[in-house]
């Protein structure tokens, strides 16, 4: 069963992108903190929003597989990706020395919180399926 597919992957993209922005925006208020970066990170959240949002649709060819592997290899994966971006930027601009730990943390929270949103709402998708056939 697929939750994301090619018809509503732009508007799951947007919407994530739409709750991430606003969470940086929100914590930013918070602290007083003001983004020397603004336009380049907002750029860097929508690319990790797209991303995310592709991996997670990923899960539909990946269910021949245990649960637990796919989901801690989708984070592998994101992380991974991540990581190595930052590796290649950082041989032509100049980087935080926090960039990966601040990237870790900046990707692993709302991750973690979208894939859980993901699954729960898969497996209630799966539920109302199995009770639909066992109707008939």
């Amino acid at each position: 069963m697929k939750i994301i597919d090619r018809h509503n992957f732009i508007s799951v993209v947007c919407v994530c992108f739409t709750l991430v922005v606003c969470g940086k925006l929100i914590l930013e208020k918070m602290t007083g903190f003001t983004d020397e970066f603004y336009i380049e990170n907002i750029f860097i959240c929508l690319g990790i929003c797209v991303l995310a949002t592709f991996i997670l649709s990923m899960h539909y060819y990946l269910q021949n597989f245990p649960f637990i592997p796919v989901v801690i290899g989708q984070y592998v994966l994101l992380i991974g990706v991540i990581f190595a971006s930052i590796w290649i930027s950082s041989r032509f601009i100049d980087m935080s020395p926090s960039a990966y730990k601040d990237m870790f943390v900046s990707v692993t929270i709302p991750y973690v919180l979208g894939a859980a949103a993901y699954y729960i709402s898969y497996f209630f998708e799966i539920k109302k399926a199995n009770e639909f056939f066992s109707k008939l």
